[in-house]
């Protein structure tokens, strides 16, 4: 799909990003992705995603999607090139699938997401901080054992590992790293390490 002039316009500011390009700009519009976890913790990384131009977002989240619909409404306002709405069981075909685990609830919505998607982020958001990126198809146990384990305190740094993991989430959609490995980035404290796994 070519970019209109408006589009060109539009996200000017990511098509100059070295190795993002009008391609990468082109790979967002026509992605499929779904956010899910609670309410809290999607809500900024949604409006990312939407005012980077990903074409379809679908959300799932931990209890009442009800409390959520001013949400979607708003980002549907934000950015008319993406389509937003509750991922259901026949939103299918899912590019990517970019979890935040901060509870046994959404622990289970991270492990149905992930399984239907070719791609995946999953952020832990209790102490310490994991996010796995997952480039290709997978099983998410496969990552690593404590990304789906019972959820323990929430970290004082959640959000900003929710952001991290939607910058993670954002390179992959785009093409941004063509030959990236699996990785586990921890936080302890100040402290990030980055591992490859297979």
């Amino acid at each position: 799909m070519a970019l209109t002039d408006a589009q060109i316009e539009r996200y000017s500011r990511q098509i100059i990003v070295p190795h993002l390009g009008g391609r990468g700009q082109e790979r967002l519009l026509a992605a499929k992705i779904v956010i899910g976890g609670d309410a809290r913790d999607i809500e900024a990384p949604l409006g990312y995603m939407v005012g980077a131009g990903v074409g379809t977002i679908g959300v799932r989240l931990a209890g009442d999607h009800n409390v959520f619909d001013q949400t979607i409404a708003a980002m549907r306002q934000l950015n008319s090139d993406v389509s937003v709405r509750i991922a259901d069981k026949s939103f299918a075909s899912i590019d990517l699938a970019l979890a935040f685990v901060s509870s046994d609830a959404t622990r289970k919505i991270a492990e149905e997401i992930v399984s239907d998607a070719r791609a995946s982020v999953i952020a832990r958001l209790d102490a310490p901080g994991k996010i796995a990126v997952v480039p290709d198809v997978h099983d998410p146990r496969v990552a690593d054992a404590s990304m789906l384990k019972k959820f323990g305190t929430r970290a004082d740094a959640a959000d900003f590992i929710a952001m991290l993991a939607t910058a993670e989430a954002f390179k992959l959609v785009a093409g941004y790293s063509e030959n990236q490995s699996r990785a586990i980035i921890e936080f302890d404290g100040y402290v990030t390490r980055s591992r490859v796994f297979a």
